[in-house]
C-alpha cells in the first residue's frame, strides 16, 4: 500500500505553515513574509552573466555521504531552474534517478561539470570535498586561492561543513543548508538580525527537532525514550532532545559514539558492530520509544537488521530525518523539513546574491509544511496503534 500526496505548490505553503505552527503551543510563529518585507532593498532574482559575460561558478562542500544532502541538492538545482539560472531540462539527473541509484552528491557534482547548464552558472571543477576523506588544509588553501576567480559562490551541507567554510573567512558568499541548529554551532550569529558575517547565509528550521519529538509524543506518550548520538550532540539536536524530555515529561535514555573513522569496508564493519551492540544494550533499558538520529545509520540496508532488537520488544522507532529510512525499516518520520520548497527558499536566496543583495542580511528562517511517512508492516509487527484519520494525511504509507 503506498500513498502519495500530490506537489505542495510553493504558492499555497504560507497557510499550511501557518496550520503546522499553531498545532504546536509554545512556538512561536515566524512570519516569513515579515521578514522579507523587512529587506532594506528588494533584490531581483532574475538570471544575469557576470559583468564579463561569463557564467558564475559554485563550488560544494560536504562532510561525507548523505542521501538527504543529495535530494536537498537536487532540488535547489531545480529551484534555480524554475528561476531561470539554469537551463530548462539540462540537470543531468532526476529524484528518481537519485533515490533508485543511491546517487551520492560527488556523483551529482561529476555530473553537473559535464553538462551545459545554460549560460548563466557552472560548477568549478576544484569546487567539490567531502571533509572527512579530504586533507582539510589543501581544501582551505584551494577554495581561499579559488575565492573570486575560479570559484563566485560555496554551497555547504550540514554543521561541520558549515564551520569548516565560515571560519575561511573568504570574500565569496557561502549557504549552508540542513544544519540542524546553525546559530547554537555558530555558523551565523541570529536568524532575524543578520548572520554576523556579510557572505554567511544559513537555512533555519527553528526547533524543528522539538517539533518532531513534540508530534510524535502527542500520537502516543512515551515515558522512557532511548536516543543513540553519533559524533557532535549539536549536529543531533540533542538541546532540543532534552528541552522535549523536560516540557513533555519522558526520561532519556542516551548513548554516545565518538566519531570512527567509516571509510574503509573493514572500518564500516567495525563501526556497525558498534552501533548493533550499542542498540542491543539499549533494548534492554526499558525504553519504550527510540529515537534515531541522523548520521547513527548511513547504510539503509542495515536499518531493518539493527533495529530488530528494538522491534523484537516492540519498541516504536522514530526518525529524525530521511524518508527513504522509513521504506527501508524505521516506523515513522514527521519531518521538520519539505525539501522541494526549501530548495526553493535556498534557490531564490541564491538568485538575490547573485544580483547584489549581502548574503548575511537576507532572511534565513523558513517553516516547513510537515511530512510524514509510515512503515505499515513495521507498525503491525509491533502493534502501534495507527489511526485512520492519521493514516489519511500522510505523505506516504509503506508495506
Amino acid at each position: 500500500m503506498k500513498k502519495t500526496i500530490a506537489h505542495k505548490h510553493f504558492s499555497i505553503f504560507l497557510a499550511v505553515m501557518f496550520f503546522f505552527t499553531m498545532m504546536f503551543s509554545g512556538i512561536a510563529h515566524v512570519d516569513v513574509m515579515a521578514a522579507e518585507a523587512e529587506e532594506k532593498e528588494v533584490f531581483d532574482t532574475a538570471p544575469h552573466t557576470k559583468a564579463d559575460g561569463s557564467k558564475f561558478r559554485l563550488a560544494y562542500i560536504d562532510y561525507d555521504e548523505y542521501m538527504p544532502a543529495s535530494r536537498q541538492l537536487y532540488y535547489i538545482l531545480s529551484g534555480l531552474e524554475e528561476l531561470g539560472w539554469i537551463k530548462k531540462g539540462s540537470i543531468p539527473f532526476d529524484i528518481s534517478e537519485i533515490n533508485e541509484k543511491n546517487m551520492s552528491s560527488e556523483e551529482m557534482y561529476m555530473a553537473l561539470l559535464d553538462a551545459d547548464l545554460g549560460p548563466y552558472i557552472e560548477f568549478s571543477p576544484n569546487g567539490f570535498y567531502f571533509l572527512a576523506y579530504s586533507d582539510e588544509a589543501k581544501v582551505a588553501e584551494t577554495l581561499k586561492k579559488g575565492a573570486g576567480t575560479d570559484i563566485d559562490m560555496v554551497l555547504t551541507f550540514g554543521t561541520s561543513a558549515g564551520i569548516f567554510v565560515k571560519e575561511l573567512e573568504l570574500s565569496i558568499p557561502m549557504l549552508d543548508f540542513l544544519a540542524t541548529d546553525p546559530i547554537a554551532s555558530g555558523i551565523i550569529d541570529s536568524a532575524e538580525n543578520g548572520s554576523g558575517n556579510p557572505n554567511v547565509w544559513a537555512h533555519v528550521e527553528p526547533s524543528s527537532v522539538f517539533r518532531q519529538l513534540k508530534y510524535y509524543d502527542s500520537l502516543q506518550h512515551f515515558h522512557k525514550m532511548g536516543v543513540i548520538i553519533y559524533g557532535d550532540e549539536t549536529i543531533s539536536g540533542f538541546s532540543d532532545i532534552k528541552k522535549a524530555s523536560e516540557e513533555l515529561d519522558f526520561e532519556l535514555i542516551k548513548y554516545n559514539i565518538s566519531e570512527q573513522p567509516r571509510e574503509t569496508n573493514e572500518e564500516l564493519d567495525s563501526y556497525y558492530k558498534l552501533v548493533e551492540t550499542k542498540i542491543k544494550k539499549m533494548a534492554d533499558e526499558g525504553i519504550d520509544s527510540f529515537f534515531l538520529t541522523v548520521d547513527l545509520i548511513n547504510d539503509l540496508k542495515k536499518i531493518e537488521p539493527l533495529l530488530k532488537p528494538l522491534y523484537d520488544k516492540k519498541i516504536p522507532v522514530y526518525l529524525m530525518d530521511d524518508s527513504e529510512a522509513v521504506r527501508n525499516g524505521a516506523l515513522m518520520l514527521i519531518s521538520a523539513n519539505d525539501p522541494v520548497n526549501v530548495g526553493r527558499f535556498i534557490a531564490d536566496a541564491a538568485a538575490k546574491i547573485l544580483n547584489g543583495a549581502q548574503a548575511g542580511s537576507l532572511p534565513c528562517v523558513y517553516i516547513s509544511a510537515p511530512g510524514i511517512y509510515v512503515n505499515y508492516k513495521v507498525a503491525k509487527r509491533i502493534g502501534y496503534p495507527l489511526k485512520f484519520r492519521f493514516l489519511t494525511i500522510c505523505d506516504e504509507i509503506y508495506s
